[in-house]
């Protein structure tokens, strides 16, 4: 039978387009059926049931192997029944030794998160068309603010909900304040002689996978909170109560508060030696707020241990300012991409560091490598709980600003008459630039100072030799400093003729533009984190006697609200000067989605930009005698 052209064409374009919504759609689908009874001790168990249908190959890697993690402090996991439901009815129970309880921290964090737990679960045979179903006991005896119950939820549009239905039972005499908000949610409750019920149920309006550099899902997707605290201050005032007396004034304190400032006049001076001894001196270990509790160790056994996380390093600095007469104040904050508070009062945040109302600034001393006043990126323009004697606050970090934040590389190369590339580069950066330039000051120190000049060149793909000098990571003076002489292992191709590329130089930082504004998404659905920066790249090729030099290269010039971008190239007697600069002018640390269709053309544009490349004339031939 012959088959039409128009025919050929039809037939493709329905595949096409059932390929692409099969592309579009989940590789699998989640149905979660949960009930809470939340006791008059304010312990609760919690009951859930999950079944997760295998819809897409893919899916099966994702499913056939899952972790449930916990802390044993806040609550423990018990599994009671999980097996892999066939598609033709059959039940595959897991063998109770592939049901697996570890420590969720490996290597010396294991040490400081000993209450960590992660639970896995290893499904027999699974396969397109089966489901995996698992039915969970949680034991929640959260006591680290006692006599209050904090529990949140978030439903994530990148999980494919089927179905979803949460039951909360509790004794009608407890206090809860109970919220749903987002597309979707609905709640019922519903109060019987002594119980008070509430159903929460949860449709799924839409799916999308996480997008790159989105804002937390807790800034904007369905989520439920159940919660005794009456507002933030009063779940500050519960926090305060675990952690005051801590930062206590001892003898030993005293004096080595007078030590560390001795000779120092200015207050604010006072205060930034005392942080950088912290931060030379206390080593950071990891352990969330989240997971251990809230109550710090007192300062005098974090100065004797010599090690503490965020609460332990801000007890001791704490009482090192008050020997002082300098006052603090402890500041709650979440790391990572979350820049709001839930509508209701929930125990979210996972950090601690501290605010010095007489200078106003906020400062973090388990950031090692940052200096006074400079805050790891993540805390910026964020929600925050400042927790002192004096009660509880709500307040927001400042924004980031340019001017702040900078790094420059500049490089001074020279290309020999063989085409060799030999040069010297300095990266000089301050604020965050600065903090990762320390860090990366601590693998030079650790790695080697020719060995990372290897490992970065080769990074860059441009393979060399050479050896770095950088001010040591515990120097906070800004601008900070990494220097760096190479030799690069190819030459440019002699002669000069045509097109060749343009040298980079030995760069520690990314090139400009490529990190404050994050990734690109065609089509964005979700609000993006940003960050406002300076950045700068300055090359000086000087050419051996005798070269060629290249023809003039055209710059470029873009503006926009957001951010600007100059390229500029000049070729004085026999050196090309190049000159790129970024500047990222957002206002605050969350884009918006519909920033996206106004900054992309012009981040395309900055990295064409870079693939500029130095053009020389063809050598003029003579022609040969006849």
């Amino acid at each position: 039978m012959k088959i039409s052209h128009r025919a050929v064409i039809g037939l493709w374009l329905l595949l096409a387009m059932a390929s692409a919504v099969y592309a579009d759609t989940p590789a699998y689908s989640t149905a979660v059926d949960s009930r809470m009874t939340i006791n008059s001790d304010l312990t609760a168990i919690q009951d859930t049931t999950v079944r997760q249908t295998v819809l897409k190959e893919s899916a099966i890697r994702i499913l056939g192997q899952q972790s449930l993690s916990f802390a044993e402090s806040i609550s423990t996991i018990e599994i009671v029944e999980a097996f892999t439901e066939k598609a033709d009815g059959r039940r595959l129970a897991l063998d109770p030794a592939n049901i697996l309880t570890r420590d969720a921290a490996t290597g010396l964090n294991a040490v400081y998160q000993r209450d960590a737990k992660v639970t896995t679960l290893i499904f027999p045979d699974v396969q397109v068309g089966d489901t995996l179903v698992y039915v969970s006991r949680t034991y929640r005896h959260d006591r680290r603010i006692p006599g209050h119950f904090s529990f949140a939820f978030v439903l994530a549009r990148s999980v494919p909900y089927s179905t979803f239905r949460f039951t909360v039972e509790a004794a009608k005499s407890l206090e809860l304040t109970l919220h749903a908000s987002g597309e979707g949610l609905t709640h019922e409750a519903s109060t019987s002689s002594d119980v008070q019920r509430h159903t929460f149920a949860y449709e799924q309006r839409t799916w999308s996978p996480e997008e790159p550099g989105a804002v937390s899902v807790w800034d904007r997707d369905p989520q439920i909170v159940i919660t005794t605290f009456k507002s933030m201050l009063d779940l500050g005032a519960g926090y305060w109560a675990s952690m005051q007396g801590k930062d206590v004034v001892t003898p030993e304190i005293q004096l080595l508060s007078d030590e560390i400032t001795k000779g120092i006049e200015s207050r604010r001076a006072q205060a930034e030696a005392i942080e950088h001894w912290v931060k030379k001196n206390i080593r950071y270990v990891l352990v969330f707020l989240g997971a251990s509790g809230i109550t710090p160790n007192p300062a005098p056994t974090v100065l004797r241990n010599k090690y503490g996380d965020c609460k332990d390093h801000v007890a001791l600095m704490m009482a090192l300012l008050r020997a002082k007469g300098i006052a603090s104040e402890q500041v709650l904050i979440s790391m990572g991409n979350m820049y709001r508070l839930p509508a209701q009062p929930a125990m979210l945040f996972n950090h601690v560091m501290l605010y010095l109302p007489e200078f106003g600034l906020y400062t973090d001393p388990t950031a090692s490598s940052s200096a006074f006043g400079v805050l790891p990126a993540a805390s910026y323009d964020k929600p925050v709980l400042h927790i002192s004697e004096t009660g509880g606050e709500l307040a927001r970090t400042p924004p980031m600003k340019p001017e702040d934040h900078t790094t420059t590389s500049r490089t001074v190369l020279t290309v020999g008459t063989d085409g060799q590339i030999r040069g010297e580069t300095r990266q000089i950066s301050t604020g965050v630039f600065a903090s990762g330039a320390r860090q990366i000051a601590i693998r030079i120190e650790t790695e080697g100072r020719e060995r990372y000049v290897e490992t970065l060149l080769r990074a860059l793909g441009r393979p060399g030799t050479g050896t770095f000098d950088a001010a040591l990571p515990s120097d906070f003076s800004e601008p900070y400093t990494v220097r760096g002489a190479f030799v690069l292992n190819n030459k440019l191709p002699m002669p000069f003729s045509g097109s060749r590329e343009l040298p980079l130089g030995m760069p520690i930082h990314k090139r400009p533009g490529v990190w404050p504004l994050g990734q690109r998404v065609a089509k964005r659905q979700t609000d993006f984190v940003c960050f406002a920066a300076r950045e700068a790249e300055e090359i000086e090729i000087s050419f051996a006697d005798g070269l060629a030099l290249p023809n003039r290269i055209e710059g470029t010039t873009i503006d926009n609200r957001y951010l600007s971008y100059r390229a500029s190239y000049d070729l004085v007697d026999r050196t090309l000067k190049v000159r790129r600069e970024f500047t990222s002018n957002v206002v605050g640390q969350v884009c918006s989605k519909e920033i996206e269709a106004e900054i992309a053309g012009s981040l395309q544009r900055v990295m064409r930009s870079f693939g500029a490349q130095m053009m020389f004339n063809t050598p003029h031939r003579v022609p040969a005698a006849l």
